[in-house]
């Protein structure tokens, strides 16, 4: 995790040392080259529609995963667009782990459009950004996530509004599962683990320390679980439809413990 010391190589040999640090530098290269070229094309091509920005994200999240060695298993059946798909969130590889199986449009907090470079590439891929604690910024994002929703693609959200360490599934926010009811969509439930606890981040944990050791790792497994779709009752308000969501996607993570 964040605030733990790297765990050294087996062996700690100098020459594996050296090669963990060579795979970091060309992962990060290769992150900042894919970013800068989706930025590039989006100021080429801009007003692509959600579906074709779903499309992208798709595209980008593997390419990105398979530069940095994270391989990706899938369970369950993935939603068919339009829906609102919901997960728990233990990592910034979340978002691509989910997207690299389901093109999408994800909510995301405000703060990673700050992110030099990667804030860029996150907006060029028609992320929605909210930011904590304002309820203006919220009520845009769903306006918004309401559209792409009308235009047919799928729309992630992770409701417990920022990473945990995994070990607990937070509460859930009700703001999306209101946006459910009114586009008359499912609410998907899903989960993300990783055989590797180190790549949770999480509390007050910076960014480019902890990236620089996860990308020192050869090889990551994820695994993203889909559970059956919810349908919101007809006097069921966004409250109860948000705690049978978070039942489902609990359910979801003890299957993958």
């Amino acid at each position: 995790m964040a605030d733990q010391p790297d765990t050294p190589l087996r062996g700690d040999a100098p020459g594996l040392a050296l090669a963990a640090d060579v795979r970091a530098a060309g992962r990060a290269v290769g992150l900042i080259t894919t970013t800068a070229r989706l930025v590039l094309a989006h100021r080429l091509a801009p007003g692509a529609g959600p579906a074709a920005l779903a499309a992208r994200a798709r595209r980008t999240a593997r390419r990105l995963l398979d530069l940095h060695g994270v391989d990706v298993g899938s369970a369950g059946r993935p939603p068919s667009a339009p829906a609102v798909l919901v997960t728990n969130h233990v990592s910034y590889l979340d978002p691509l782990a989910v997207a690299s199986v389901v093109p999408c449009i994800a909510i995301a907090k405000r703060d990673t459009l700050d992110w030099p470079l990667i804030g860029g590439g996150l907006r060029a891929l028609g992320v929605l950004f909210v930011r904590r604690g304002d309820a203006h910024s919220g009520a845009v994002a769903l306006r918004r996530a309401l559209r792409a929703l009308g235009a047919g693609a799928t729309v992630l959200n992770f409701p417990e509004g920022t990473t945990g360490e995994g070990r607990a599934l937070g509460g859930f926010q009700r703001g999306v599962f209101g946006l459910a009811r009114i586009a008359r969509v499912p609410i998907v439930p899903g989960h993300v683990s990783y055989d590797d606890p180190r790549v949770h981040w999480f509390g007050a944990a910076p960014f480019a320390p902890h990236y620089w050791r996860l990308s020192r790792n050869p090889r990551v497994g994820a695994l993203v679980r889909f559970g059956e779709p919810l349908a919101a009752r007809a006097d069921e308000d966004a409250a109860s439809l948000a705690a049978r969501a978070r039942a489902a996607v609990d359910a979801l993570g003890r299957h993958s413990r």
